[in-house]
C-alpha cells in the first residue's frame, strides 16, 4: 500500500494532455551526512526517520515529488560503510545496507552526492569514488549539505573545487547566487573574465601499470563485494570527481537552496511516463513510517547499540472517532535495557512517543495519539516492580 498524504493540500490538476516527464534520483553519501532530511525536504514531507545518529536509515527508500507534470522519485540510500561497521554496529553484516546505495544508483537517471559542508575532510569518500566510476555514464551532482552550520561561506569554494576537481559540467566552474545574494549553486560555465583553475586531479595524471590493473578489477566488482581495504587503497591519492553536472549549496534543516535544487531536477526530468500517481508520496507503508520514527527518536536519547538492537512493532492501527489510536511494542532483551528505554521517571519513552506523535500527525494531516508499551521477554516491563527489587537488593546487610 502506497502512502497517499496531503492530497487536498497539492494541485489536483491533471495535465494528461501534456508530455510527462519523470526522473529517478538516487540520494547516496557517507552515514550521517543529511540525505534522508534532504529528501524530506525536497518532496515537502516528513516520509524518512531522521536522527542525529548515523545508520538510521538502513534500507533504500522511495519518496515521491509531483509537480504538475513533471515527477521526482528519490531514492534516499543508506550512508555506504564497510562490512566491518554493519556487523559492529548495525550487527548484520548480511543487510540491504551494504548493497542498497549501489542498488539505488544503478536504477537511477541522476545521483545526488551528498557532503557535509561541516566535516574537515577535502575529499569524496572512497566507497562513493568508486560507484561513480562504475556508473561514469548516469549524470551526477555534489550536494554540499548543512551550509547553515558554515560560518565562512568563501571556504566552499575551496572545497569545492577540490571535491569536482575545479571543473563542473566539463568547464571551470562559476557561482550563481539568487536573489536574497546567497550562494546557490555553481555551473559549469567559463568566466569570460576569470583565470583558468590551476587544479588537477589525480585521476587526470597518469597511474602506473599496477593500479591501472586494480582499478579494472574492482570496478568489475560491487562497491559492497569489495573491502574497505581495497577502495581506500585505490582511490588514496583521489579526492574528487571531475563529472559532476552541478554543485548545489543547501540546508536541508533551514531549507536554504533546497527550491534551487528541487527545481533544477524538475528541470532535468526525462520524456516518460510517470511511476507513481500523483497523490503518492512514498512505497513505504504508514506502520513501517512509525516505526522507523520510533526507533530514530530512541536514537537521539540512548546509546545508539541499545536503539539498533530494540524489535519494535506496531500492533494496534485503529480508528476512533476522529482518532487514530496507535500501539507500539518495543521488546527489549533485558530488564536494565527496558529502563533506559523508558528512562528516569518515564522521561525517555515519554519524549519519544511525543515527538512521534507531533511528525505522524503532520504526515498524515490527521489526529492521532500514540502509546509506546515496554516489554521484555514477551512480557509487559513492570517499571515500579524493577525498581523495587532494586532497591530490596541495595539494603545493608543486617537491617
Amino acid at each position: 500500500m502506497h502512502l497517499s498524504l496531503l492530497k487536498l493540500a497539492r494541485s489536483t490538476v491533471h495535465l494528461e494532455h501534456k508530455a510527462q516527464k519523470c526522473l529517478k534520483v538516487a540520494v547516496i553519501g557517507p552515514p550521517n551526512v543529511g540525505k534522508s532530511l534532504l529528501t524530506n525536504k525536497l518532496v515537502k514531507a516528513g516520509v524518512a526517520a531522521v536522527s542525529s545518529q548515523m545508520d538510521t536509515t538502513q534500507k533504500n527508500q522511495i519518496a515521491v515529488h509531483t509537480e504538475g507534470s513533471s515527477q521526482l522519485v528519490f531514492v534516499d540510500s543508506p550512508g555506504t560503510v564497510g562490512i566491518r561497521h554493519a556487523r559492529e554496529i548495525v550487527r548484520s553484516p548480511d543487510s540491504r545496507i551494504l548493497s542498497d546505495p549501489e542498488h539505488a544508483v544503478e536504477q537511477a537517471d541522476h545521483i545526488l552526492v551528498v557532503h557535509d559542508a561541516t566535516i574537515p575532510t577535502d575529499y569524496i569518500l572512497h566507497r562513493v569514488l568508486h560507484m561513480l566510476h562504475r556508473y561514469r555514464q548516469i549524470p551526477s551532482s555534489l550536494i554540499l549539505n548543512k551550509i547553515d552550520q558554515v560560518k565562512q561561506r568563501s571556504d566552499l569554494l575551496a572545497l569545492t573545487r577540490i571535491l569536482c576537481n575545479g571543473v563542473v559540467g566539463g568547464k571551470s566552474v562559476i557561482v550563481k547566487r539568487h536573489s536574497g545574494g546567497q550562494l546557490a549553486r555553481l555551473c559549469g560555465k567559463m568566466r569570460k573574465e576569470s583565470r583558468e583553475i590551476p587544479l588537477h586531479s589525480a585521476e587526470e595524471k597518469e597511474q602506473d601499470e599496477q593500479w591501472q590493473e586494480k582499478y579494472k578489477e574492482l570496478l568489475q566488482r560491487p562497491t559492497h563485494k569489495c573491502s574497505w581495504g581495497e577502495t581506500k587503497q585505490l582511490f588514496a591519492n583521489i579526492k574528487g570527481w571531475s563529472n559532476f553536472q552541478d554543485v548545489f549549496f543547501v540546508s536541508a534543516l533551514t531549507g536554504e537552496g533546497i527550491d534551487v535544487l528541487r527545481d533544477h531536477l524538475h528541470q532535468l526530468g526525462l520524456q516518460k511516463e510517470h511511476l507513481f500517481k500523483q497523490e503518492i508520496l512514498t512505497t513505504k507503508k504508514p506502520v513501517i513510517i512509525c516505526q522507523d520514527a520510533i526507533r530514530a527518536e530512541f536514537l537521539n536519547r540512548i546509546p545508539s547499540y541499545i536503539a539498533y538492537a530494540l524489535k519494535i512493532t506496531v500492533t494496534e492501527w485503529d480508528m476512533e472517532g476522529e482518532v487514530l489510536q496507535i500501539v507500539a511494542e518495543v521488546e527489549c532483551k533485558k530488564d536494565r535495557i527496558a529502563r533506559i528505554v523508558i528512562g528516569e521517571h518515564g522521561l525517555t519513552i515519554t519524549a519519544v512517543a511525543k515527538e512521534v506523535n507531533e511528525s505522524l500527525q503532520n504526515l498524515l494531516a490527521q489526529q492521532l495519539f500514540v502509546r509506546i508499551l515496554v516489554k521484555v521477554e514477551g512480557k509487559l516491563f513492570d517499571i515500579l516492580r524493577y525498581n523495587a527489587r532494586r532497591n530490596i537488593s541495595k539494603k545493608p546487610i543486617g537491617i
